[in-house]
Parts: C-alpha cells; structure tokens; sequence
C-alpha cells in the first residue's frame, strides 16, 4: 500500500480543536470572571479546572460550528451537607443568568450558549463537584432544575484523574501524540456516519475509553538512530479490527433476535459501561458501521494508487480528508 502518513498529518491539522483556541478561552474567561463577581455569598468557595475533550486533547472542530469547552467547578463542600445537588447548580446558574439568552441547568452541568443569528457558536459547559468530602473523593452533581427528586444525585466523578490516566498510558509523547490523533480520526468518522440525537451514536468519551483498551501505537523504528516513523493509517486499522473483536452476540427478547452489542468501562470512577444508554439495535448498528469502516480500511491496502487510497479515507471521513492526484509521467522522457 503506499504511504499517506502526510495526508493524515494534513487532514488531523485541519480536523484538530486546539487546546490554545483562543476564542474558546476568552469566553471560559470572561464568564469565569462574572461567575466569580456575581455568587451568592451563601455559596461555598470554588476551584477551576479543564476538563472533556479540550483538555485531553482529543477534541475536533464542530461540523455544526457549535464549539464548546467544559469547565470544572471544585466547590469547597462535602457533598452529605447537600442532598439537593441541583441547589448547587443553581448558585453557578444564577450567577451567570442574563450574561446570553440561554443558560440552563442540564443533568451533568450548566450550560451558557452564545448565539449568532439566532445560531449556536460556542457553549461553555461547568461541570459542579463536590470536592471536600469525608471520603476524599470527588462527587459530580446531577439533575435538571425541574427534575423529580430520584433524579437529582450527587455521583462518583473524577475528570481530572482520568486526563492524569491518559497521560500515563504511554512513556513516549509520540506515542500519545498518536493516540490522540487516531482517537480524532474516530471522532471525525462517527460525525460522518450517525445521526448524534439521542443515543444513536457512541459517545465521543466512549470512543476515547474504547482507544485507552484497544490502541496500541502503530510505527517502524531505526535502531541506529532509534527514530521512530509512525504510520496511522496502520495504528487507527489496527485499533478498528480490535473494537469489532471486541462485540458479543447478545439475544434481544423483544426483537426476537441477536444484536451485536459492546460494553466498555470508564478507566476511572465512577467506572460506569459507557454503552449502557445504547439500546441493543444501537450498539447493532455501531457494530456495522464500525465493519464497513474496517471493510473500507482493508480495501485501501490493496491499492497501489494514492489517489484511489484517499478516495477511500475521504468516504470514511469526509472531504475534510485531503484529495491526491496521481504523477504522470505522461510527455515526458520517463515515459519511453
């Protein structure tokens, strides 16, 4: 197959959310900044930290524009002193009401929505933690303002340790820099092939996780000069056929049939099966995508033409994937 690590280079830049989006700091800034004026002052004290995709350094540009940045909010609080998490909530929602025409508590943060045109361009989620509780663990608070009370929960989180976790994986910053690339390309295809309403589609966490079990970095390596060349396209193959290994066969007793289906852990706390909301078609349906995807990626190997090799990554991903156009050595002396 020939080689198209620089297509992949080329495609992931254009691709990648930045970590230094400067647009997305000034908004997490400046709303940081009127929170902090504007808290109850029955409100406990609070810490800041990132966290999500922006963070971790595996988020990608919006196909809808709508770009986002989630905050972590580390109120001074054990979380036994509040049995109603979303009266928490609601000191970040009143502190920040009025600042756009749209800020919400939602089950797992806050949310403030910045509108062009009556349009979604940026939201900024915070994420509300109770951080000083008797057990030393960190507890996330669920639940909408209008939610029944079984459904308002203080929850078992820690997002910083999970970011600490990714790091860990590999000794290498090569390594990981791959890592986060191939998890990227994931994110970029799942935005091509489902419909994202509801629970059509794995999360983009579940896909992070499902890379933590399942990718290993794929590179040649020089033993003079112990460089390494990386090869995604190979890395991000290899990572494919895994997470289809890794269905079973599940009997459904309302559909009278076996669906594929996956589960996949949090490497962290709370530790929950990422695939749990996915109903058995779903997970079905994740599992065929995922097959044409390694179909398509299996074709490419048998091509010896460039442009027939990104013709097929651009169907996986999109026109995002850069086009190439074969040499010719047509009127020229190389061609006698």
């Amino acid at each position: 197959m020939v080689n198209v690590q620089s297509e992949f280079l080329t495609f992931h830049d254009k691709i990648k959310l930045s970590e230094e989006n400067q647009e997305l700091r000034n908004k997490r800034d400046i709303l940081l900044n009127k929170l902090r004026k504007n808290i109850s002052d029955e409100a406990a004290s609070f810490t800041t930290f990132n966290q999500g995709s922006y963070a971790m350094g595996t988020g990608i540009k919006p196909d809808d524009g709508d770009f986002d940045i989630d905050v972590g909010l580390k109120f001074d609080i054990d979380h036994d002193d509040y049995s109603d998490p979303v009266q928490v909530k609601q000191w970040v929602k009143d502190a920040l009401d009025g600042h756009t025409k749209s800020v919400k508590i939602r089950r797992s943060c806050v949310t403030v929505t910045y509108q062009k045109d009556k349009e979604p361009i940026y939201h900024v989620d915070f994420a509300v933690y109770a951080a000083n509780n008797a057990d030393k663990q960190m507890y996330i608070a669920k639940g909408k303002e209008y939610s029944t009370e079984e459904y308002r929960i203080w929850q078992l989180s820690d997002p910083q340790e999970l970011l600490n976790y990714l790091n860990s994986l590999y000794d290498d910053s090569d390594d990981r820099a791959q890592f986060r690339r191939v998890v990227r390309y994931m994110k970029k295809w799942k935005n091509q092939h489902f419909i994202t309403s509801g629970n059509n589609a794995p999360t983009g966490i579940a896909l992070t996780a499902l890379a933590c079990s399942y990718f290993t970095p794929y590179y040649s390596k020089d033993f003079l000069t112990n460089k390494k060349t990386y090869d995604d396209f190979k890395a991000l193959k290899r990572l494919v056929n895994n997470i289809q290994n890794a269905f079973n066969l599940t009997w459904d007793s309302d559909d009278g049939c076996f669906y594929r289906t996956i589960t996949q852990s949090l490497p962290v706390q709370p530790g929950n099966n990422l695939f749990e909301k996915m109903s058995n078609k779903q997970m079905n349906n994740f599992y065929n995508q995922i097959s044409a995807m390694y179909s398509k990626l299996t074709e490419a190997e048998g091509k010896s033409k460039k442009s027939e090799v990104c013709q097929l990554m651009i169907d996986i991903f999109g026109e995002a994937f850069p086009a190439a156009v074969d040499r010719s050595y047509v009127g020229t002396s190389e061609s006698a």
